[in-house]
């Protein structure tokens, strides 16, 4: 059976209140790190490796209508925000196709953007069970983090 985690009871957890207003959001707006080639990649997940920060990576592109739809209705939402304030997030870009994008894209096995995984700092591994690719809504991304315990 699927674990659905649904937002309209997230306000009944303890520090995870829906604010009807998201200009009344207390948590900080999702900072990503850039990067366009696996240099720059290797560099933002060992800075997250050393902190021992859990690393959200999402493969997104400029052009890409439904990487838009998830910034505005996902990464957005309050409750989100919060679950998202104690992980290293680092944003792929792949709007300009060139040999750096091209070569993260075939080592994570990336079909093209959306595509987001969790990363174990312990060990530099995508985490099972944690890869959302294409439209993603805020519960299936809830129950994502709550899977790989993030």
């Amino acid at each position: 059976m699927q674990r659905r985690t649904f937002l309209a009871f997230a306000s009944l957890l303890p520090g995870l209140a829906i604010l009807r207003n998201p200009a009344q959001a207390q948590a900080p707006d999702p900072a990503f790190v850039r990067v366009t080639t696996p240099k720059e990649f290797e560099s933002a997940v060992g800075r997250a490796r050393e902190r021992r920060k859990p690393i959200l990576v999402y493969v997104s592109a400029e052009w890409c209508p439904i990487c838009k739809s998830i910034e505005r209705r996902v990464f957005a939402h309050p409750v989100i925000r919060m679950r998202l304030a104690n992980i290293a997030l680092v944003r792929a870009d792949v709007t300009e196709l060139h040999e750096g994008s091209r070569t993260l894209m075939e080592r994570f096995r990336i079909a093209g953007p959306p595509t987001m995984f969790a990363i174990d700092p312990k060990n530099g591994r995508e985490l099972p069970r944690t890869r959302l690719v294409g439209a993603v809504d805020a519960n299936l991304f809830l129950d994502t983090l709550n899977i790989a315990g993030l």
